[in-house]
C-alpha cells in the first residue's frame, strides 16, 4: 500500500527539462555548427525528462509508456523516469526539474521557499470525494458537529495537503487542531480500527478495507465541506505546475503534454482495463491497485469539460487560499491568484 501513500495529492509528476544545445544548428542568419570535414552536424533535440514520485496515476503511466508515440516527431526527446516522492519539490525549486505535478495549495510555499514564480496549467485529480471521516457503524457520532471536541485521527499534517485543515474550516470556522482532539499518526485507520479514537480522517485507499468490511461507515467528507463552501463539486486538487518563464518559452511542448493527457484520460475512459495494463507494465503496479486509484480519483466519469484547467477552478481557489493561511498551512495569500493558473484553451483555438 506504499505506493497509495499520497494519492490525494496525485499526483506528484516532475518533469525534468535537459537543455541539450551546444551542437544544435541554430536558426535566422546564423551558421550552423560544421565537422572538421566541413559538413554540418545533425541537430541535437532537447531531452524534456518527464518524473513521477509515486506511480500510482494510470492515465500518466499511460502516457510514459506510449510516450514514442504520443511525441514522434517533435523537436524535443521526452523521457519519463520516477523519482522519490522527497526529492520532487527540492529538485524543483533548484531548477533540475522544470514541471511537475502538487496540488495548487503547495504553490505558495514553492513560490515562498524557492522564489519562483509557477503556475497550473493541466488536472490530473479532482477533490470529487477526498479524504472522510470514518466512525464505527454503531457510533453515536453520525454528524460532523457530533465530533467537535472527540478524538479524531489523522496522519501528520505535515505530510497532507492542507485539504483537511481547509474543509474544516470552512466547515465550522475552526482551525482543525481546536475543533478535534487530534491524534497525527501514520496508522490512522488502525487507530480507529483497534477503537483507541472516535473517528479516523482517512482517504482512500486506507479507507477501502475499512468500509468494505461493513464495520465502518463515513459521516463526512473533504467533498461535503467544498461543495457547500464553494458550490464546487470537483475542486482541482492535482496537475501539472511549472515556472511561468517555462510555459512561457516552452508553450508547444505544453500543449503537447495536455493533448497527450487528454487522449490517455479519453482512451481510459472508453477502456479502462486496457489502460490499466499498459499502465501497469510502465509503472509496475498491479491493474487491480491502478483500478482502484482510477476509482479513488473518478477518473472513469470525470467528465471531459473538467479535464481541463477551468475558470471556475480559479474563483474556488480564491476562495481556498484563505482560509489555507487561516489554518496555518501557508504563511500568506498571494497575491494575484488567478496568475497561478492556466485556463486549459479549447482544441482548434
Amino acid at each position: 500500500m506504499k505506493s497509495f501513500r499520497l494519492v490525494s495529492s496525485l499526483v506528484a509528476v516532475a518533469l525534468i527539462v535537459g537543455a541539450v544545445s551546444a551542437s544544435a544548428a541554430t536558426t535566422g542568419n546564423r551558421t550552423a555548427p560544421t565537422s572538421a570535414r566541413g559538413a554540418p552536424f545533425a541537430a541535437t533535440k532537447r531531452v524534456i525528462n518527464v518524473g513521477i514520485d509515486i506511480p500510482f496515476h494510470p492515465i500518466f503511466d499511460y502516457v510514459a509508456a506510449k510516450s514514442a508515440t504520443y511525441f514522434k516527431g517533435k523537436p524535443y526527446v521526452v523521457k519519463f523516469k520516477f523519482l522519490d516522492a522527497t526529492t520532487q519539490t527540492p529538485s524543483f525549486g533548484k531548477g533540475d526539474l522544470d514541471v511537475m505535478t502538487t496540488p495548487p495549495s503547495f504553490i505558495p510555499r514553492v513560490m515562498q521557499q524557492y522564489h519562483l514564480r509557477v503556475a497550473e496549467f493541466f488536472p490530473l485529480a479532482r477533490w470529487t470525494i477526498g479524504p472522510q471521516i470514518l466512525v464505527a457503524i454503531d457510533s453515536p457520532y453520525t454528524t460532523l458537529q457530533s465530533l467537535k471536541g472527540k478524538k479524531v485521527s489523522i496522519q501528520p499534517l505535515t505530510t497532507r495537503f492542507g485539504s483537511e485543515e481547509a474543509a474544516i474550516e470552512a466547515a465550522t470556522g475552526k482551525n482543525i487542531r481546536d475543533y478535534f482532539e487530534l491524534k497525527e499518526t501514520d496508522a490512522a485507520a488502525q487507530e480507529l480500527a483497534l477503537g483507541r479514537v472516535d473517528a479516523a480522517f482517512i482517504e482512500a485507499p486506507t479507507t477501502y478495507p475499512l468500509l468494505q468490511g461493513g464495520k465502518f461507515k463515513a459521516i463526512y467528507s473533504v467533498h461535503d465541506a467544498f461543495l457547500k463552501a464553494f458550490h464546487d463539486p470537483a475542486v482541482v486538487n492535482g496537475g501539472y505546475i511549472a515556472r511561468k518563464s517555462f510555459i512561457k518559452n516552452n508553450r508547444r511542448f505544453v500543449d503537447d503534454l495536455i493533448a497527450a493527457t487528454q487522449d490517455a484520460w479519453g482512451k481510459y475512459q472508453k477502456n479502462p482495463d486496457a489502460v490499466n495494463e499498459v499502465a501497469s507494465k510502465q509503472s509496475g503496479i498491479p491493474p487491480a491497485q491502478l483500478k482502484v486509484v482510477g476509482q479513488v480519483l473518478d477518473l472513469e466519469k470525470m467528465p471531459k469539460r473538467l479535464r481541463a484547467i477551468t475558470p471556475r477552478d480559479v474563483r474556488t481557489w480564491q476562495k481556498m487560499f484563505p482560509l489555507l493561511k487561516k489554518s496555518g498551512f501557508i504563511k500568506q495569500v498571494p497575491k494575484n491568484i488567478p496568475s497561478l493558473f492556466v485556463i486549459t484553451k479549447p482544441k482548434g483555438k
